[in-house]
C-alpha cells in the first residue's frame, strides 16, 4: 500500500507536469517501487514460513535419508527439494529487495533530471545518489542516500544480489535435520545461516547471520529508506519552487 509521501508527490507530480512521457515514465517507475517492495516482502514471509515437514516423501520414492531417520515405513525427507526451495525464496527475496531501490532510483532521475537523462545510462541506486550530490549537494535526498549507502547494512547487502544472480547461498550439505519421535515430526537441527559475503569463496560464517533474522532487519531498513527518500522529496520539492523536474 502506498506511503502518504508517496501518494502524495504521485498526486503533486501528475498535476503539475503537462508532459505525457514523463508522467507515464513516473507512474510507472513510482508503482514498480511498491510492487518490487511488496514482492520482497512476500518472499520473506514464505522464507519464515517454510517447513521441512512439507517436503516428506516415502522411503521408496527417495533415498535421501540421515542416521536420525524413523522407521522405514515413515516418510523421509526430500533434502533436495527443500534445499531448492529455500534458495528459490532467498533469491527472489534479494532481488526483488535490490530491484526496489534501484527502481525508486529510476524514479528519482525524473523527479530530478528529466527530460535530459542520457541515453543508455545505466541508472542504480548508487548512481541516483552521485548524480544528486553532483546535480543537487544540497537536497534533503542526496544526504539520506549518502548517509544510507555509506552505512554497514548496505555494504554487506550488495554482495547477495549479485551473488543470487550467479550461485545458491546454500548447499545441500547446509541442511542438518532430526526426527522428534514424540511429536512425529522433523525438524532442522540447526539454523539456516548466510555467509558472511556471498562473493568470497569458500563461505565464512562468522557473523553467525540468521537467514530469516537477516532478511526481516533487512527489510525493515529497505522499507524505511524508501519511506524516508519520498519524505525526502517531497521536502526538496516545497523548498525549491514546488517545480517539477526539482532545480
Amino acid at each position: 500500500m502506498p506511503r502518504p509521501a508517496q501518494q502524495q508527490l504521485r498526486d503533486l507530480f501528475n498535476t503539475a507536469v503537462h508532459d505525457a512521457r514523463l508522467i507515464y515514465d513516473l507512474n510507472l517507475f513510482h508503482a514498480s517501487v511498491s510492487q518490487k517492495l511488496w514482492a520482497a516482502d512476500y518472499y520473506y514471509r514464505q522464507l519464515e514460513n517454510i517447513d521441512i515437514n512439507d517436503y516428506r516423501v516415502f522411503p521408496s520414492t527417495t533415498d535421501t535419508q540421515s542416521a536420525g531417520s524413523p522407521a522405514s515405513q515413515d516418510p523421509l525427507i526430500d533434502v533436495p527439494s527443500f534445499c531448492q526451495h529455500l534458495n528459490r525464496l532467498l533469491d527472489g527475496f534479494f532481488i526483488h529487495s535490490r530491484s526496489t531501490l534501484d527502481t525508486l532510483a529510476h524514479e528519482i532521475y525524473v523527479l530530478y533530471v528529466s527530460p535530459n537523462i542520457p541515453p543508455r545510462i545505466r541508472i542504480y541506486i548508487w548512481t541516483a545518489r552521485d548524480m544528486l550530490l553532483t546535480g543537487h549537494p544540497r537536497s534533503k535526498l542526496a544526504g539520506l542516500l549518502n548517509q544510507q549507502l555509506n552505512q554497514r547494512w548496505f555494504t554487506d547487502f550488495e554482495p547477495f544480489r549479485n551473488c543470487t544472480t550467479h550461485e545458491s547461498l546454500i548447499a545441500y550439505d547446509d541442511i542438518r535435520w532430526s526426527y522428534e519421535q514424540v511429536i512425529q515430526r522433523y525438524k532442522l537441527s540447526r539454523r539456516i545461516k548466510l555467509p558472511d559475503n556471498p562473493q568470497l569463496r569458500p563461505f565464512t560464517y562468522r557473523t553467525n547471520r540468521i537467514a530469516t533474522q537477516h532478511c526481516e532487519r533487512l527489510f525493515r531498513r529497505i522499507s524505511l529508506l524508501v519511506s524516508r527518500a519520498y519524505e525526502a522529496v517531497l521536502l526538496d520539492f516545497n523548498r525549491n519552487g514546488r517545480i517539477f523536474p526539482i532545480p
